[in-house]
């Protein structure tokens, strides 16, 4: 079987080549990717991991010694291609389907006590992102769904 290879449509020398794709356990796919040279001359590879129980993905620079967090090194339009094979592959979403993203605006309006502190406000809309956050997760509408 051919292995998966995402390119750059702006640069095709730029590319990831998966090298082998598994379940670690029950709550662990795995895509390895083909070894590659850092600017320092370092061999690595890229690891893209599906954690279930958290539902959510990870990337992983991984060296010989070391393994270094990758979500920010990684290009985003190689990010998006990778994150829709990796969940298409553990059936999160369907082979025909693609993740798009949106930004909306959310306005509170509060009541806020005169005695109170600006960490009671901080830490209210901090549980309110938790809150909307996780409450978007069960959004349904039609064929869509939201992933996070």
């Amino acid at each position: 079987m051919a292995k998966k290879v995402f390119t750059s449509k702006s640069i095709p020398t730029i590319f990831y080549e998966v090298q082998d794709e598994h379940w670690l356990d029950d709550d662990t796919y795995v895509i390895i990717f083909q070894d590659m040279v850092d600017a320092d001359g370092d061999t690595f590879h890229l690891e893209v991991e599906y954690h279930a129980d958290e539902k959510r993905v990870t990337y992983t620079h991984v060296y010989e010694y070391e393994n270094v967090e990758a979500s920010a090194i990684v290009s985003p339009c190689f990010k998006k291609q990778i994150d829709e094979y990796i969940l298409q592959q553990v059936g999160v979403i369907g082979k025909n389907d693609t993740i798009v993203s949106a930004t909306i605006e959310v306005k509170f309006e509060v009541v806020l006590p005169l005695e109170s502190q600006v960490n009671d406000y901080k830490s209210f809309l901090k549980m309110a992102e938790s809150e909307l956050t996780e409450y978007a997760k069960t959004l349904y509408y039609d064929k869509i769904k939201a992933l996070k």
